[in-house]
């Protein structure tokens, strides 16, 4: 079980990077597309944003702020469904190897 979980985990850490990543790139793409001026803002974080970046009137510097509360909810939520969903298809892979074993017929 604990191999299990080790597993899991590390699939949750992929997918959370993958997520992560890819709210970046959308939050670039979305603001920046058919505005050259307009100055890119990176968001990250799904369901909850737990980094933002905004631009103050003026300033050539992005500013930024993380919410660690959101990073955390973020990170409990992808590894429990990472875990769910790898316990799953591991039951089914199982039971599917169970129903072939030639014994079982």
């Amino acid at each position: 079980m604990i191999r299990k979980l080790f597993i899991a985990t590390l699939y949750s850490t992929i997918a959370f990077c993958v997520i992560s990543y890819i709210t970046v790139m959308v939050s670039l793409l979305s603001g920046t597309i058919g505005e050259v001026r307009q100055k890119p803002v990176t968001n990250i974080g799904f369901p909850f944003k737990y980094y933002y970046q905004f631009w103050c009137r003026g300033s050539d510097s992005p500013n930024c702020g993380w919410s660690v509360n959101n990073f955390i909810l973020d990170c409990i939520i992808v590894w429990i469904l990472c875990v769910i969903i790898y316990i799953l298809i591991k039951r089914k892979h199982k039971s599917l190897n169970e129903n072939k074993h030639p014994y079982n017929q």
